[in-house]
């Protein structure tokens, strides 16, 4: 492809890009090598409750718990709701006019006026008895919990508006006895939570309440993890808040934590967080929960995972693939009944500790994400190989003319100056650039997998069938070289601990696949074309598309047609994080793989992108199966895009998307040779027994 002084100027503007990205891979290897510790967290409330159904106090059922998974029991800050719902508390409440009237015992009682000394907007308490108070509530205090009403027919007539008071979710600071049945508990963690509410708490009585019970109960917690939804914002123009906060965190040594969302992309809002989170001087975790779906996957139906296997998987790829930390555990359920026997929690995570221990990682003691700051002026040379290969590949579909060609690349330059020397738009130059290469990138090497397909075409005497396979698996290595590269400038552009910890996220997944296969639809034309006779250099014919336009379409072409909307459909609804059930046959054989392999190879590049670029040279050899050319070309293109797909992910650990690419190439080399051997053995069939009735 290069074969004028322009191209080799270019060459050399992405052998540069290549050289500077190492400065970005280095980086964020020195970032990720400390972040290799790990803790399994228990949720007092969640589990205390087990106990209470085990017939055990929480301290010996927390003591099994230890000995069997748990580093960490986290306590929420209590409320007087969390309260009503422990089963071993006489809390009860109800709402009289405004008044949230309360009853439980005099210590609750007590912890509950001095919890509401936080309020803002101090609140009338009445002692009506020794076991009941009274708070003087205020119009905005209500709420509402509304259920349907019900005829003795079935049919709703209205519903049943129950009132409650908001007071009953303020955070009253943390509850004494509860720290009590767990302090003593050996190689326990205590992980205090807090929880704020801004129209109703001030800001730093609430924040300096929660360190001064880290100093008095939790010295050994390593993170903080917000309970609510809401961070200690400035509500009273106190605007050294923010200030304050990172300070008591670094003198604790302290990370700020984030529970991934369902969806595995960012975090759960906490209002206000954000600047907080993104401080350069803030240690980060990440963590993750639970959720209802999950707890219900204790028995997966399929077989081998009927005791928890499943949910080893998933706190393994959320820890070895997702910078995860902190798993957050919540009462497996299996047959609508939780299941409470600490040693069917100390099964399942004994397993995930096996796996882990085998990957490097250590359990307890979780240390934050390197702190991996980057200058952005670095990204310049990057940006210059971006917009060197762009250039490149449009000068090859569009067949640019030099002034064109030069007039794209100085535009491109200067926009590489303005986002990375002048700092202006940075972080949109930054997605847009990586956008650009992880589109560019694959979309060369399939270009110069056609250009071979080609070349095999062209070959008139026979070939060997062992050359024909290294000719293949030749073609495929530097494919996979050429996407690379794309990688490399996927990692420097989308930099820094904030992209580590998904504090910053590349919202272009989704087009970085479409696009590749858009375009390798415009490589075939330009490679192959329509009703081409002669093998030509890459040119874009009008008349071929003007015949095959003119054309009634067959039957058989229609189909095919189909099957490649079919097959784009599904490469865009299975990529990502999506709903889409995957068969249990796959699942089991992705778990195997995971299971033996350091990296689990992507069904995509595995199983249809790399192997299809040795079918496709075997049939340009053979000049055979024209009707599989676009399907297959397209199929190359999946499994190109699917590796700069790995490295989207930049959450995962950097060795472990190298070795997936690796993996694959290696598995691909065997699956290459068995497809091209089935093809070969089909086409002497075909041959032997069919062509010749014709």
């Amino acid at each position: 492809m290069i074969k004028n002084y322009k191209n080799k100027i270019f060459a050399i503007f992405i052998l540069l890009s290549i050289v500077f990205s190492f400065y970005f891979v280095i980086g964020r290897i020195n970032a990720e090598k400390v972040y290799k510790n790990y803790e399994i967290c228990a949720d007092y409330d969640d589990f205390s409750r087990m106990a209470f159904s085990e017939n055990k106090s929480q301290k010996k059922y927390f003591e099994e718990l230890s000995e069997n998974a748990i580093t960490t029991i986290t306590v929420n800050e209590s409320t007087i709701n969390s309260m009503k719902k422990d089963p071993t508390s006489t809390v009860e409440t109800y709402v009289d006019g405004m008044d949230l009237v309360v009853t439980g015992s005099e210590e609750e009682l007590n912890l509950i006026k001095n919890g509401l000394d936080s309020l803002k907007e101090k609140r009338e308490i009445e002692n009506i008895s020794n076991n009941r108070i009274r708070i003087k509530g205020n119009p905005q205090d209500l709420i509402y919990f509304k259920s349907d009403a019900i005829d003795v027919y079935g049919n709703r007539v209205g519903d049943d508006g129950k009132r409650g008071s908001i007071l009953e979710y303020i955070g009253l600071g943390f509850d004494s006895r509860k720290i009590d049945d767990i302090k003593d508990i050996e190689n326990i963690q205590i992980a205090l939570r807090p929880t704020f509410l801004s129209d109703y708490q001030d800001s730093r009585f609430t924040m300096e309440r929660y360190f001064s019970s880290i100093d008095e109960f939790g010295k050994n917690q390593s993170f903080v993890i917000f309970s609510g939804k809401e961070f200690f914002k400035n509500t009273t123009k106190d605007e050294n808040i923010e200030k304050d906060f990172i300070k008591e965190l670094n003198n604790r040594k302290l990370s700020l934590g984030m529970i991934e969302a369902s969806n595995q992309r960012g975090h759960l809002k906490v209002d206000g967080i954000d600047p907080i989170a993104k401080n350069n001087s803030v240690g980060k975790i990440r963590a993750f929960t639970t959720w209802d779906y999950i707890q219900t996957e204790y028995d997966y139906s399929i077989p081998g995972h009927h005791e928890g296997e499943e949910l080893t998987n998933v706190y393994y790829r959320a820890i070895s693939e997702r910078n995860i930390s902190a798993i957050f555990l919540k009462p497996f359920i299996k047959n609508d009944k939780m299941l409470s026997d600490p040693a069917i929690y100390g099964k399942v995570i004994g397993n995930l500790d096996t796996r882990l221990e085998n990957k490097g990682y250590e359990k307890g003691n979780i240390k934050p994400i390197g702190n991996w700051d980057i200058n952005n002026k670095m990204k310049f040379p990057i940006a210059m190989g971006t917009v060197a290969a762009a250039v490149i590949l449009f000068g090859i579909i569009f067949g640019l003319s030099s002034n064109m060609q030069i007039g794209l690349f100085l535009f491109g330059a200067l926009l590489s100056f303005v986002f990375f020397i002048l700092g202006k738009k940075q972080d949109f130059g930054s997605m847009l650039f990586n956008l650009g290469a992880i589109v560019t990138y694959p979309s060369l090497a399939l270009c110069m997998v056609m250009e071979n397909f080609n070349n095999a075409r062209k070959r008139k005497r026979n070939i060997s069938f062992p050359k024909i396979y290294l000719h293949g698996l030749l073609t495929l290595l530097f494919a996979i070289l050429i996407s690379m590269i794309g990688a490399l400038m996927e990692i420097s552009y989308m930099s820094g601990t904030n992209y580590l910890a998904e504090l910053t996220i590349f919202r272009g997944v989704k087009i970085s696949q479409l696009l590749p296969l858009l375009l390798s639809i415009f490589i075939f034309v330009i490679y192959v074309g329509f009703y081409r006779k002669e093998i030509t250099k890459p040119k874009l014919e009008v008349k071929e598309l003007n015949k095959v336009l003119d054309e009634s379409v067959k039957f058989w072409q229609a189909g095919l047609g189909a099957l490649v909307l079919v097959i784009l459909a599904l490469f865009i609804l299975r990529g990502g994080n999506t709903s889409a059930k995957v068969p249990s046959v796959e699942l089991l054989f992705r778990n195997m793989l995971e299971s033996k392999l350091m990296a689990r190879p992507r069904t995509k590049a595995l199983f249809i992108g790399f192997p299809s670029v040795f079918l496709l040279i075997y049939l340009g050899y053979k000049k055979r199966g024209e009707f599989l050319i676009l399907i297959l070309t397209i199929f190359v293109a999946i499994g190109q895009a699917d590796i700069v797909n790995t490295f989207s992910h930049i959450r995962t650990p950097l060795n472990m998307s190298f070795a997936r690419i690796v993996i694959e190439f290696l598995l691909a080399a065997v699956l290459g040779l068995i497809l091209v051997l089935v093809a070969e053995i089909i086409m002497k069939g075909y041959d032997k027994y069919i062509a010749k009735k014709l």
